[in-house]
């Protein structure tokens, strides 16, 4: 039997209402998956990232400092910093003064810090990106050795120094952060000034007049500016008071290269 006009263009009709609800209900299904996917691309897959800082050594003996990073938010992040680090190691503290052994060397730093992913120019969130924040780290050394002091008569003398430094920084950094295949992280530092508390006690044990013991004490006060990054900032034209003690402000700065893992469960 014929079908009539009528039959045939709603047969049309429907079939073609058909495919297109098909489509709209695929295309549907389509974008409710791929802004669920943005959506777990915009959190944070993992929460904890622990650092070793690269720039330690570089600056100091014998350091190793660790930090650990943790997102609060999905732009914000906490992070500690513990570590260990010695004093710069000298062998000659002046023409007429010899290191003969060091007895203790000692040192380690403490820090925390807060950042802020900058949201309008970073594509992913924290800790991916600009980030800028306060932060404070103190640093402490201790170092005792034996020296061999020639006189100007020659005559040589035996005598022990000791020094104590602390350094408390409270300041503000901007830097980047790069995070690879989702678990590694290369942090960067690029601005960091800070106002700084500087302390130190010097000391020197031996059989010296008054004079002579200032003498060499500054002589050896000079050879551990030449040593150590930014003592020249505590001491005043190389020189320290006669007690041998130091206690001052200034300006202090702060410039790293870490190397991170993440892990944590993902969101």
């Amino acid at each position: 039997m014929k079908k009539s006009s009528t039959t045939v263009y709603l047969s049309t009709t429907g079939g073609l209402l058909k495919r297109i609800s098909m489509r709209v209900l695929g295309l549907f299904i389509l974008t409710t998956c791929y802004q669920s996917v943005l959506g777990q691309e915009a959190m944070p897959l993992r929460r904890n990232t622990i650092k070793v800082d690269l720039t330690s050594n570089l600056l100091f003996r014998n350091a190793i400092n660790f930090s650990y990073e943790r997102v609060t938010k999905p732009s914000q992040t906490l992070g500690i910093t513990l570590g260990y680090q010695q004093f710069p190691k000298i062998t000659s503290l002046g023409s007429s003064i010899q290191s003969e052994g060091e007895r203790d060397r000692t040192g380690y730093k403490v820090g925390a810090e807060y950042r802020f992913y900058l949201k309008k120019e970073n594509k992913y969130q924290a800790p991916h990106g600009v980030y800028l924040g306060p932060y404070m780290s103190y640093l402490f050394f201790k170092n005792e050795r034996d020296l061999l002091i020639t006189k100007d008569n020659g005559d040589e003398v035996n005598a022990t120094y000791q020094s104590k430094i602390s350094v408390f920084n409270i300041g503000f950094q901007v830097g980047y952060q790069f995070v690879i295949n989702d678990r590694w992280t290369i942090d960067l530092v690029f601005i960091g000034p800070s106002i700084s508390r500087y302390g130190a006690k010097f000391r020197l044990d031996g059989n010296f007049t008054v004079d002579e013991e200032h003498e060499y004490q500054n002589e050896i006060v000079q050879a551990l500016v030449d040593r150590f990054p930014g003592l020249e900032d505590l001491i005043t034209d190389h020189e320290v008071d006669s007690g041998g003690k130091v206690d001052t402000w200034g300006y202090g700065y702060r410039y790293q290269v870490l190397f991170g893992y993440r892990f944590g469960h993902k969101k």
